[in-house]
């Protein structure tokens, strides 16, 4: 007989809904192109709290075919709602990988600009691959989500872990930095869109191979008091952008006048500038009007992708 203090069975989970953050680079120093197409890159990698906002759900699993993906996106056209798209990917490569599929559809609320450099489509899928472990109850430990999901791309394991990490090689060889606590970021994203992979094409290997390598305990040192005082960091792909876009590099440049921290995100086209407190965001007024721009003002995250609901 059942004790009545004992918990009730619960019933199978169906969905699940999740943020997924977008993410800086703090800093950003290409290496060496690689054999497999990549680059290797030493990058400081920063989650914010911009999110996309996904429902996945279970419509009915099984096992020895491969899913049936649905994709909704939510506005129209913010993001592809087809096989292109990581998060359509990220089940897909699950199930391949697991054994285990079924009918799962995704309802993607976009908020995360797409090519901006911030990685929306990275951390959506990231975001993915954590639902599905938990709707197909496989309990993977992160590490092996972050092996599964670098397969997907090179900035999809940071957005299982979050925070703020070293990422080296492909940027998904990851090391725990002392969390960044401090700042306001105001990501500013114009009308300009880049694509990833051209933009490093571009970098002249030549004057990065000497670059020197992040030392750990005195950029935990920096961590401390950031963005008061100084930062080392810097964005080799800015040498590559900038010159191509004037418009640009003038945003960056007011930017830099005002804030202590202000940088290219990732490969852009967005830019990001780091304030200590919303009283030194009171000079942005004519920055941002002077510009057709989609602005976000945004505190660092201190996790990757969340479950918001059981």
């Amino acid at each position: 007989m059942k004790s009545e203090h004992m918990d009730p069975v619960r019933p199978p989970r169906r969905s699940v809904r999740m943020l997924a953050p977008a993410k800086v680079n703090l800093h950003l120093e290409v290496l060496q192109r690689r054999e497999d197409g990549y680059h290797d890159i030493e990058t400081i990698l920063q989650a914010v709290g911009l999110f996309d906002s996904l429902k996945v759900e279970l419509c009915e699993p099984w096992r020895g075919r491969p899913p049936r993906v649905e994709l909704s996106v939510t506005p129209p056209g913010a993001a592809p709602d087809d096989a292109t798209n990581l998060a359509w990917q990220a089940v897909e490569l699950f199930c391949r990988r697991t054994g285990l599929s079924g009918h799962i559809r995704i309802d993607l609320d976009k908020v995360i600009p797409c090519e901006a450099g911030l990685g929306g489509g990275s951390s959506d899928a990231a975001a993915v691959l954590m639902a599905c472990d938990r709707l197909l109850e496989t309990g993977l430990s992160a590490p092996e989500l972050e092996a599964m999901a670098a397969d997907l791309g090179s900035d999809v394991p940071f957005f299982i872990r979050g925070g703020t990490q070293l990422g080296r090689g492909r940027g998904t060889d990851l090391t725990p930095l002392a969390p960044i606590r401090g700042g306001r970021f105001v990501i500013i994203k114009p009308t300009l869109s880049l694509r990833t992979a051209s933009v490093y094409e571009h970098v002249n290997l030549g004057l990065t191979s000497r670059s020197p390598k992040v030392n750990i305990r005195n950029t935990e040192a920096l961590i401390a008091r950031f963005p008061k005082g100084s930062w080392f960091g810097l964005n080799r792909l800015e040498d590559v952008v900038l010159p191509q876009h004037p418009a640009l590099h003038r945003l960056l440049l007011e930017l830099r006048s005002q804030a202590s921290v202000a940088m290219l995100a990732g490969s852009g086209a967005a830019v990001f500038a780091v304030f200590d407190d919303d009283q030194g965001l009171a000079g942005l007024g004519e920055i941002i009007d002077g510009n057709a721009l989609t602005v976000h003002i945004v505190d660092p995250h201190p996790r990757g992708a969340v479950f918001t609901e059981d």
